[in-house]
């Protein structure tokens, strides 16, 4: 409005520089709007009221021939520029206000599901653990031999059952929207390690090469958890479990190796190089690779299937190759940031 006024008071006491003065409202307005919020009826009026002065200014000498009549298109000028501006101005501000809206309603869906999380894991774990308790007392103090194969059998089950509620707990994690900030690899994995540490007679160990992953938090846990829980099942009581991250060729890698009896060639191969069968649903129980990953330890192969889709959230994938002491050594390998 200034610069208006300013300009305006410009034309009328040196009516010869019009034509600058039109100019440098046009500039001043191209460059300044936008950094406030400015309420459309009055910048339209302001400026329709400075094209009304400059054609009241001009006309006169473009009568007298002072002027080109084609002169008397610099008075439409900032009309035209106040609306188009304007115009994009107001949508691009309607786009980021819609973003902001989606911006938090993805957060509070993340935190919903977070809380999901937290409680179906609990509400899951609780009942499943007081059932094996009170199955293992049965076992112990059962003599006769059939019923406590029977036990046994019931026993296995609700450990099936148990990983299972597991894996689909890890599966609520793999939609938490964009990280906040990057998972610190050390902290993280020192954390998983302590928490498996307690549950599991292994190893466990932590070599922190990386600094920051460009993976959520949350979601790098679940696949951690996952891979710690495979590697449990394929060693042995003193086995050591290695939870590390490196840096190799611009990808962070973030995984679990061990000393249990390791991967085939075939299989490695099926996961470095078959990442769209492992992540498509489509390929069903038959495929290769999800026949490969199913065996008498994983049985549902659903948990390398978790940790690739997590993977891709971060714009990474799966690899797996063998362990520095000859077992396997399965990572997520995300670029970067």
């Amino acid at each position: 409005m200034g610069i208006l006024v300013v300009c305006g008071l410009f034309m009328l006491l040196v009516p010869s520089v019009e034509l600058a003065a039109i100019e440098l409202v046009i500039l001043s307005f191209a460059v300044l709007y936008g950094f406030g919020a400015w309420p459309v009826v009055r910048t339209v009026t302001s400026v329709v009221a400075f094209a009304v002065v400059a054609a009241v200014i001009m006309f006169p000498r473009v009568d007298r021939g002072d002027l080109p009549a084609v002169e008397m298109i610099e008075v439409v000028t900032p009309v035209v520029l106040a609306a188009v501006v304007t115009y994009h101005v107001r949508r691009r501000d309607a786009a980021i206000e819609a973003a902001e809206v989606l911006a938090r309603a993805d957060r509070r869906r993340s935190s919903a599901r977070e809380r999901l999380g937290r409680m179906t894991s609990h509400e899951l774990r609780t009942p499943l653990t007081i059932a094996r308790g009170y199955v293992d007392h049965l076992v112990a103090s059962e003599v006769d031999d059939a019923r406590r194969e029977d036990l046994t059998t019931v026993r296995e089950e609700l450990d099936q059952l148990t990983r299972l509620s597991e894996r689909l707990v890890r599966a609520v994690s793999l939609d938490l929207g964009a990280p906040d900030v990057p998972a610190d690899s050390e902290g993280l994995l020192e954390d998983v390690r302590r928490r498996w540490a307690v549950v599991v007679d292994r190893d466990l160990v932590v070599r922190a090469e990386a600094g920051s992953v460009p993976v959520h938090p949350e979601r790098l846990r679940a696949a951690l958890d996952t891979l710690v829980e495979n590697s449990v099942r394929y060693t042995v009581p003193g086995d050591r479990i290695c939870l590390f991250s490196e840096v190799h060729d611009g990808l962070v890698e973030v995984g679990v190796e061990d000393e249990g009896s390791g991967m085939s060639d075939d299989l490695i191969a099926s996961v470095n190089e078959g990442q769209a069968a492992l992540y498509d649903d489509d390929a069903g129980p038959g495929s290769d690779v999800s026949s490969q990953l199913r065996d008498a330890y994983s049985q549902t192969g659903f948990g390398l299937r978790i940790v690739q889709a997590i993977a891709r959230s971060a714009g990474g994938r799966l690899v797996a190759g063998h362990g520095r002491r000859g077992g396997a050594r399965v990572a997520l390998a995300v670029p970067t940031e």
